[in-house]
């Protein structure tokens, strides 16, 4: 970790000693620029204003040079810096900004969050094919470096991308609260693990179809899941 402390330290003394010299080289730009415009003013035949001009120009030449060398060189290395200077510890091991995106697991669970905004812990489970501690270890790590964030709705856990505005999440999760069957549905699988859909259908009293159509939705978004007992389809919740 010392090392990573000293080539960080390194790194901003760096930048700000060529920033340092940048804005000198500025300054002495800005100083040659205005007596050479000064003396062009005068229309005088003088042999030592002539002199003092080409002496400025020959000054000019180079001192824009540096100014253009140490520009590059300031943003290179602020863009550096600002890379390497966020470390966060896994173990004992240290990531860099730069290190997040080259794991094949956390770029897999990046590409699930981006195309299924609000997907929950469980599905991501699932599609990732990942152990519980290793899921946490990769969203966690994307959750630090503020490449995702998480929401709660109810029992659930859902992510989203950083980019996602509050307004489309408070749309996301009002997307099963306009819908008051659905809700009924789930609490009562909740209130009934292992309850089959003609159950439900006579607890709440709705047709089979209408309460095929709410349970399917919900599998299709894996809140809940299916076990087949014999001949009976009984639900549970995903997160009991």
């Amino acid at each position: 970790m010392s090392s990573i402390i000293i080539q960080s330290g390194k790194y901003k003394r760096n930048c700000i000693i060529k920033i340092i010299f940048f804005i000198f080289s500025l300054v002495l730009l800005s100083i040659i620029t205005f007596f050479l415009i000064e003396l062009y003013k005068w229309d005088v035949l003088d042999p030592e204003i002539d002199t003092l001009k080409s002496l400025l120009l020959y000054l000019l030449i180079p001192t824009i040079l540096l100014v253009s060398i140490l520009t590059a060189l300031t943003v290179n290395d602020y863009r550096n810096y600002f890379i390497r200077r966020s470390y966060i510890k896994e173990g004992r091991s240290y990531l860099s900004l730069a290190d997040i995106f080259q794991n094949e697991n956390r770029i897999n669970i990046l590409r699930k969050i981006l195309d299924n905004p609000g997907i929950h812990h469980n599905e991501l489970l699932r599609s990732c094919d990942l152990k519980k501690g290793q899921l946490q270890w990769h969203i966690d790590t994307l959750l630090k470096h503020c490449i995702v964030k998480k929401e709660k709705y109810g029992q659930y856990t859902i992510y989203f991308p950083i980019t996602t505005s509050a307004e489309a999440i408070e749309v996301f999760k009002n997307k099963f609260a306009k819908s008051k069957t659905t809700l009924e549905v789930l609490n009562t699988i909740k209130k009934h693990p292992g309850i089959n859909s003609g159950e439900i259908s006579r607890i709440l009293n709705l047709s089979r179809n209408s309460i095929k159509y709410h349970i399917d939705k919900l599998l299709k978004q894996h809140f809940i899941r299916l076990e087949k007992k014999g001949r009976v389809n009984e639900l549970y919740l995903t997160i009991p």
